[in-house]
């Protein structure tokens, strides 16, 4: 293992291990000295809290027998976490935390192992007060960042922000992906290294599995053992009514439906459209208060998690990105929207992954409700697919997702995954396709320029002149394309329905707003609204 400040990057398949590799790897830090603890920052509040639950029972063997490690979780909704809630100061299972760490997510950087979203580790490099509290929390941890590939733009300028000033900081960084494209490899490499005040080092290695190790002695770039073979079959759908015929009759086989869309309101219409038929699928989005969100995941990985089991199996889920990463699920049948090329591979992770001895199906199949990919498309390709363009808004990268994915009818893992990455990042703008895609592309620009005006810088560090040092509530970590508001659901009697405020909040784009609950049905419940800034996750 290098000297000094490392960054280690691994790149591996869905369900391979990663994140216990990278909690091996900090144990190894931290037994050397170089480290005093771990933070993991996830993508999102819900992959957060699931890694809070599964690091419950692995956080003290990080450490020596005799130790005493708090763990912590770090997010704008922790304090509704029963899990969370119970840990402080009790020794309910294994998960034990101080009532001062706990009291502020802030604090929470400070534990000897804190599990977050990634934004409370980013908003140590925003002009934000108490950004230097966050930065000396993370000081000297292993820094972990999981599904670093779901990073727009925006996040990615922020997180190699991040990473200079962990490198200047003598800490060490973890970064986990199973779709990394090698250019995102460059940049991080690269913010590495100029936290260290290196010049750039070109990465080259385009092997999978493949682990990178960045430090003072160079750029390090080994394949890693492959795992087993895998081939995942791809066809196309035309729409939507394709779709659902495909999960009806598996469905009457009794098999493990998956259907993934790009909006929750598609996902809403698809549920509503399965029990107009006599299906009774179980919807799960990202529109639900805390509570009714955690219930709704525990269902999913009760029914479709590893330990599941038929009968239980059989049955639909309609579901929007939030089963795409950090959940370990599994599926006999899985039908998606189009998708850049890495999230398709992410969401055919969730497809026959776990071993079991006999499935309704004979093989697994990648079904794709997808535009036929022909070679000049016009402007209009994604006319019939408005809402999956509304959320990957470059058509070009759509495009050359779907041959790269449809072309030779088969997902092959590990093989065929790192060419699969590359094809859809970097390639051809077809003619009908050169307006939208500028205007994605300018859309991008402006949200790294944004970032990169934003962001602290090492070599100026906390400059009264640097930013407005607002309160973090009033700092965006992300870039929001349309405005989001929390809508408070109330009784009849004007009272929060969880019994809380914050329990009974619903995020919502603002253009959305209506009595409607969170299955689509009309709700008898009336609603109040409450803007905030769209700061943490």
């Amino acid at each position: 293992m290098p000297d000094g400040p490392l960054l280690a990057v691994l790149e591996d398949e869905t369900g391979r291990g990663k994140t216990e590799a990278s909690l091996i790897l900090a144990s190894r830090l931290i037994g050397s000295g170089r480290a005093t603890g771990i933070y993991i920052g996830l993508p999102t509040q819900a992959t957060a809290s699931a890694m809070y639950g599964r690091a419950g029972a692995l956080y003290r063997s990080l450490f020596a027998p005799e130790a005493q490690p708090f763990l912590a979780l770090a997010h704008g909704q922790a304090h509704l976490n029963e899990q969370f809630r119970l840990s402080v100061l009790s020794a309910i299972g294994d998960a034990r935390c101080s009532a001062w760490i706990a009291d502020d997510r802030r604090r929470a950087l400070h534990a000897h192992v804190g599990v977050g979203t990634l934004d409370q580790a980013l908003l140590a490099v925003l002009p934000v007060r108490h950004a230097p509290l966050r930065l000396a929390g993370i000081a000297r941890k292993v820094l972990v960042v999981d599904e670093a590939h779901a990073c727009d733009a925006y996040l990615h300028e922020e997180l190699c922000a991040l990473l200079r000033f962990h490198a200047a900081g003598d800490g060490s960084a973890i970064v986990l992906s199973a779709t990394l494209p090698r250019a995102t490899r460059q940049a991080l490499s690269d913010a590495w290294r100029s936290g260290l005040g290196l010049p750039p080092h070109q990465v080259a290695d385009m092997s999978f599995p493949l682990a990178t190790a960045v430090s003072r002695s160079g750029v390090h770039e080994a394949p890693l053992p492959p795992g087993r073979d895998r081939r995942v079959a791809v066809q196309r759908l035309k729409d939507s009514s394709a779709a659902l015929a495909v999960a009806k009759e598996a469905a009457d086989r009794a098999a493990a439906v998956c259907i993934i869309r790009s909006t929750v309101t598609s996902a809403q219409a698809t549920a509503a459209l399965l029990r107009a038929a006599g299906l009774d699928p179980l919807l799960f989005h990202s529109r639900y208060t805390v509570r009714d969100r955690a219930r709704i995941e525990a269902e999913v990985l009760r029914r479709w998690g590893r330990a599941s089991a038929p009968p239980e199996r059989a049955g639909i889920l309609v579901a929007t990105q939030v089963v795409e990463q950090s959940l370990d699920i599994d599926f006999d049948v899985l039908i998606t929207d189009l998708a850049p090329a890495d999230l398709l591979i992410q969401r055919a992770g969730r497809l026959w992954r776990h071993a079991r001895s006999a499935r309704p199906v004979p093989e697994p199949v990648l079904s794709v409700i997808a535009p036929a990919p022909v070679a000049k498309p016009p402007a209009d390709w994604l006319a019939g697919h408005s809402e999956t363009l509304a959320v990957y808004r470059d058509p070009s990268l759509l495009w050359r997702s779907a041959p790269a994915i449809f072309g030779s009818g088969v997902i092959e893992a590990p093989a065929g995954l790192r060419d699969l990455v590359e094809a859809a990042v970097a390639g051809p703008i077809p003619p009908g396709l050169a307006a939208a895609t500028a205007a994605a592309a300018d859309r991008a620009s402006v949200k790294a320029a944004t970032a990169r005006s934003i962001v602290l810088t090492v070599a100026d560090g906390y400059r009264r002149d640097a930013g407005l040092w607002d309160d973090e509530d009033a700092t965006r970590t992300r870039w929001e394309d349309y405005p989001t508001i929390r809508l408070h659901l109330v009784d009849g009697a004007g009272k929060p329905i969880a019994g809380s405020w914050p329990e009974s909040m619903v995020p919502t784009p603002a253009g959305r707003v209506s009595a409607r609950s969170e299955d689509g049905r009309r709700s008898p419940r009336s609603v109040s609204t409450c803007a905030t800034a769209s700061g943490t996750a």
